[in-house]
């Protein structure tokens, strides 16, 4: 009784930085693809939690920042920079969100990404070990759309979790960013690329909650935008910021991680904290906070930069499905660095240049041949060697 109304080779599930990433590689393989996105919006925490941090594209050493991701993700930022949409803040650039907004949907476009808003995808149907279909709610009603392999770029890993796979679900904390405008005395927090404008930050805000918790998120929500309300009347008292007003609160709650993915083989903690090489690395990642491993406490600067294996975004049993993003299979104390834009759009990248692969060779993803999954990322000039 439900109604299908189209198809495609690949189905990504979440306009956030991994499924935007994601949808341009399948895309530009030649791949009909279509982007299911909830809301009306790329970008997802990224744009719409005005993050504008990019974090985790660079890491931190004493000598200065070593880039860390690069292929889609640095692409979208020699646009914005070209624009003068992009600023340095210590480590990580940081971006105007409407331009990336922009920037995302004319790669999306130019790609041949078909993008789907206020499509909320809902449930899925199965034929065996593979996915058939994806239902999705929209204001039209409940539609169905068929398809050859699903990547599961929904943050909350939705899709892994209706097909049956592993999880594990972390706890963690659920905050927000926001901008402050007409600053003239300079403020605490991120300064951005537009004059008098300030990315501000409320830090771990709720903490240790469960981001699935519709009641839970709500609350939250609520919290934190009092929050910035009075954050903002405390910036105005400053002398010089007498006419600062609150310029931006998020579109979306801010939450951090929930479901992540038993995979084939999970990141571990003493892979990211040692920089161990994986015959099937499909980038890597910077290292943006402190990690404690093995009883010793490894601050950002002494860190390295960790490599992501391939086996990370494939599951167990789904033969058609991939999971990028906040989703994919690391232990909960990498929770941080995992989740981070430059992270997801990295992870979003090699899942979709890898699901073009699965699909146009007829394989399902664990089978396909890695090495040429690895050339097809150094042709898209992504960082795979030390």
């Amino acid at each position: 009784r439900i109604p299908v109304v189209d198809s495609a080779d690949i189905v990504v599930v979440g306009g956030g930085p991994a499924g935007f990433a994601a949808s341009v590689a399948a895309a530009r393989q030649g791949m009909d693809v279509i982007m299911l996105e909830r809301g009306y919006f790329l970008g997802g925490l990224f744009t719409g939690c005005d993050v504008t941090l990019l974090n985790d594209m660079y890491t931190p050493t004493h000598e200065g920042r070593v880039q860390a991701v690069f292929g889609i993700c640095d692409e979208l930022c020699r646009k914005l920079s070209g624009h003068d949409m992009l600023t340095w803040v210590g480590t990580p650039p940081n971006v105007d969100t409407e331009a990336t907004k922009y920037f995302m949907e004319e790669m999306c476009c130019e790609a041949g990404v078909r993008i789907l808003y206020g499509a909320h995808a809902s449930e899925i149907s199965m034929s065996g070990d593979r996915i058939e279909a994806v239902f999705v709610e929209t204001k039209s009603g409940r539609v169905a759309i068929r398809t050859r392999l699903v990547i599961d770029c929904s943050g909350d890993g939705d899709v892994l979790a209706w097909a049956g796979e592993d999880f594990n679900e972390y706890k963690y904390d659920i905050s927000a960013m926001y901008r402050i405008g007409n600053i003239r005395n300079r403020n605490k927090g991120y300064a951005t690329p537009n004059e008098g404008v300030y990315t501000q930050h409320l830090g771990a805000g709720i903490k240790d909650v469960d981001g699935l918790d519709v009641y839970v998120a709500t609350k939250a929500q609520l919290e934190l935008r009092r929050r910035m309300w009075e954050n903002t009347l405390q910036t105005r008292n400053k002398e010089g910021n007498e006419g600062a007003y609150l310029l931006s609160t998020p579109s979306v709650v801010g939450v951090r991680v929930t479901r992540v993915l038993n995979s084939v083989m999970n990141v571990t903690t003493e892979g990211a904290a040692t920089g161990k090489s994986y015959d099937d690395v499909i980038g890597f990642t910077g290292s943006d906070s402190t990690l404690n491993w093995n009883g010793t406490r490894i601050s950002r600067k002494d860190r390295k930069m960790w490599q992501v294996p391939y086996r990370s975004l494939v599951p167990k049993t789904v033969s058609n499905l991939l999971v990028a993003g906040r989703c994919f299979g690391y232990e909960q104390n990498l929770r941080y660095d995992a989740r981070e834009v430059g992270t997801c759009l990295m992870t979003g990248e090699a899942a979709g240049f890898a699901a073009a692969q699965a699909v146009s060779m007829r394989q399902g993803c664990r089978d396909i041949d890695v090495r040429q999954l690895q050339k097809t990322l150094r042709q898209n000039n992504v960082k795979l060697d030390w």
